[in-house]
């Protein structure tokens, strides 16, 4: 049985603005000096932010602004230490990566605590390169993988997908870009270990793969849940595309870009159990007074959220069973009702506090497994 989690409920909110195109990109180029003493200007280059925007409820505006100004803050901070440790370039690029990651899904929630619509594809800006380096990794430049790194071979997702409704693409598109840029990191690891090898024969199975399956169920059943709580079909069947293999040396990751192909990989489990989801009931609300949309959004979110780190536990335990009969009951689905009590009734609270009847929630807390 099949079920979504909630239905979005219809947040109509006055007032939208467009953001001024502040070009994040545009690294300030400072110099960089080799062993030899010669020097060589070397900037961060960052993908722009605000031109992706579009428009955006005006109650977002202060948030987002302040957080495109931390955006431009974050480069010249970066500038700054390349200048003075040029060696330290793959840090610098990893470090800002991060902090950019938090920073978007900031300016993100900006957006949809007002009632926005999520950007589309916002999480694929956080990643920035190096413009200027001297093209090896000890001038301050990211060096290419080696010729005899393996790269992982993920399922691609996007032609796997149903019909996602319109209202679920901003949200599926996010996670898609989660996808491919998780097989970047892992990908960037791998080119690691043919240069430094390191662990023994699982070593790639523990440290790179079995991880890597156990996000991506977790990103999965995101995209499920987006979908589901639309149209109420939750595509659970997404979950299976979460195991990846080893391509070839030389053979590239096939990504879920706009219009992104490739071959989908085999299970790569070794004959792991299929992990089982959560199922929740849809949280069904009546129109959501605009002075309570902020709380509910977050409180929507928190049910969705809850509901992701159950299905994480589940796939872990697929992999590694731990615990007797009555193990999923007592350690999963009771603490995952208490939880989505608590915040049912906070949804409750928003609508009472501002005047409005209070929907009678309580019944949708308990979940069962899928």
């Amino acid at each position: 049985m099949a079920r979504g989690t909630r239905k979005n409920a219809v947040l109509k909110l006055g007032g939208v603005g467009v953001f001024a195109a502040l070009l994040i990109g545009a690294g300030l180029q400072l110099a960089s000096a080799d062993e030899n003493g010669s020097s060589a200007p070397v900037s961060v280059v960052c993908p722009s932010v605000a031109d992706k925007l579009g428009a955006a409820p005006e109650a977002a505006q202060d948030g987002v602004n302040r957080e495109l100004q931390n955006l431009k803050k974050q480069i010249a901070n970066v500038n700054e230490r390349l200048a003075r440790e040029p060696k330290a370039a793959q840090n610098q690029l990893n470090d800002i990566a991060g902090k950019r990651r938090a920073v978007l899904d900031r300016i993100s929630q900006n957006i949809t605590r007002v009632g926005g619509a999520a950007p589309v594809g916002l999480q694929g800006l956080a990643n920035c390169a190096l413009e200027g380096a001297a093209g090896g990794a000890e001038g301050g430049g990211v060096a290419a993988p080696p010729a005899n790194a393996q790269t992982v071979n993920c399922p691609t997702v996007r032609d796997k997908l149903p019909e996602v409704p319109a209202e679920a693409v901003a949200g599926v598109e996010k996670e898609l870009a989660n996808l491919d840029e998780e097989i970047a990191r892992q990908n960037e690891r791998l080119a690691k270990l043919a240069v430094k090898p390191e662990g023994g024969p699982n070593f790639i199975q523990n440290a790179i793969l079995g991880p890597l399956r156990n996000k991506r169920v977790a990103v999965l059943n995101r995209i499920a849940t987006n979908i589901g709580r639309v149209d109420g079909n939750r595509p659970d069947d997404l979950v299976d595309l979460a195991a990846c293999t080893l391509n070839s040396p030389g053979t590239p990751s096939a990504v879920n870009g706009e219009g992104g192909q490739g071959e989908a990989a085999g299970s790569g489990t070794g004959g792991a159990a299929q992990a089982r989801t959560v199922n929740c009931p849809r949280v069904e609300l009546p129109e959501v007074p605009a002075a309570a949309a902020g709380q509910v959004q977050s409180e929507l979110a928190t049910l969705d959220k809850q509901i992701d780190e159950a299905n994480s536990r589940l796939a872990r335990i697929a992999v590694q069973p731990e615990g007797g009969p009555n193990f999923i009951a007592n350690a999963i689905l009771n603490p995952l009702t208490s939880k989505r009590g608590a915040a049912l009734d906070r949804i409750e609270i928003a609508f009472n506090r501002v005047g409005a009847q209070r929907p009678e929630l309580g019944s949708l807390a308990v979940c069962t497994l899928n």
